[in-house]
């Protein structure tokens, strides 16, 4: 996949052309729903002139220029706030294990905050699907701070979260509200394989949104860079992926909040019937037709410690914006307070 430029350290079965394509074709399939999270945040190729392929320069416009978009600087925010407090649950020797380091802003606002308040780090292993962000930060990491041993890993720690064990004393670090792109049970399933990986000294620190307020979320979402970022998801497939006779531009971007799940919904609709070939499989796709791309839960603070319990984590603390919008909360595998 060519969003994915730099060598991968670590040694991995993972292929990430082969996932891209299972989700994408179970996606206009209608046999699987919300899963294009992991691919939002694409680089263009500059062997192709005019590449329209940039879901990272859109995400940068959204929270460099939309001051209704809370959620990075709130926890940008916050995590200068509480690094130390933060650092303080980290164990002696740690593995540092960042899930989805991000953009070179974010590792620069947000990991190395976190890093410098830590006393004593074993490794940093930063894990993103796309190289060039991987290369981004070890370079930043390096620079700040050249005594930390960084290990690079391509991959996707979502259906991964095992490579955890290949580490001891871990400590996952997973900022930027990322998981709450999962569903409940999804998270559930996803923090009960995390427990187990942590297994016997390791600890979780996660950013989530509990944000509950539908106008703030419109505000937020429901904006013009915000359907070019989730339907430039089109123009990556159309790129990287054996298909014909596919149209990327016809398709608009729809928010809908639905309070009882504590979701945003990011669908795309189609504006034209389209039929095409994805890896031999002809799909058609009617006008009208919704595709739910990705989802933004917004977890109260007492609900994701539910389900964190749920899936076998224990809460140890959390720190909470003033805002009271977004939540950096610190668990631990319930086996260790037994």
């Amino acid at each position: 996949m060519k969003i994915l430029k730099y060598p991968q350290v670590l040694n991995s079965s993972f292929d990430p052309i082969t996932s891209f394509m299972s989700d994408v074709k179970s996606l206009f399939l209608h046999q699987q729903k919300e899963n294009m999270g992991s691919y939002l945040y694409s680089t263009p190729d500059p062997s192709i002139e005019g590449d329209t392929v940039n879901g990272e320069e859109y995400y940068r416009e959204i929270i460099n220029q939309s001051q209704d978009y809370y959620l990075y600087q709130e926890e940008m925010q916050l995590i200068h706030q509480v690094a130390h407090k933060m650092a303080f649950h980290v164990p002696k020797e740690a593995n540092i294990i960042e899930f989805g380091t991000g953009t070179e802003t974010s590792v620069i606002n947000k990991t190395l905050p976190f890093l410098k308040a830590i006393k004593q780090v074993q490794n940093y292993i930063p894990i993103d699907l796309c190289k060039t962000y991987l290369h981004q930060t070890e370079e930043i990491v390096t620079r700040e701070l050249p005594e930390i041993l960084i290990k690079p890993l391509e991959e996707d720690f979502i259906k991964n979260v095992d490579l955890v064990k290949n580490f001891s004393t871990p400590v996952v670090f997973f900022k930027g509200s990322t998981i709450t792109n999962l569903s409940p049970s999804i998270c559930i399933d996803f923090l009960e394989r995390i427990s187990q990986a942590l297994q016997p000294e390791g600890i979780l620190i996660v950013g989530v949104d509990a944000n509950q307020n539908e106008s703030s979320l419109r505000k937020a979402y429901n904006t013009e860079g915000g359907a070019k970022f989730a339907l430039n998801i089109f123009h990556l497939i159309n790129r990287e992926l054996p298909i014909t006779n596919f149209n990327p531009t016809a398709f608009k971007y729809d928010f809908e909040w639905v309070l009882g799940e504590h979701c945003v919904k990011h669908n795309a609709i189609s504006t034209q019937p389209q039929n095409f070939v994805l890896d031999q499989v002809s799909i058609n796709i009617k006008p009208g037709e919704k595709f739910h791309l990705f989802s933004s839960y917004k977890y109260p603070i007492e609900y994701f410690q539910t389900i964190a319990k749920k899936g076998g984590l224990e809460p140890l603390d959390c720190f909470i914006h003033e805002n009271k919008r977004m939540v950096i909360h610190v668990l631990k595998p319930q086996q260790l307070h037994k």
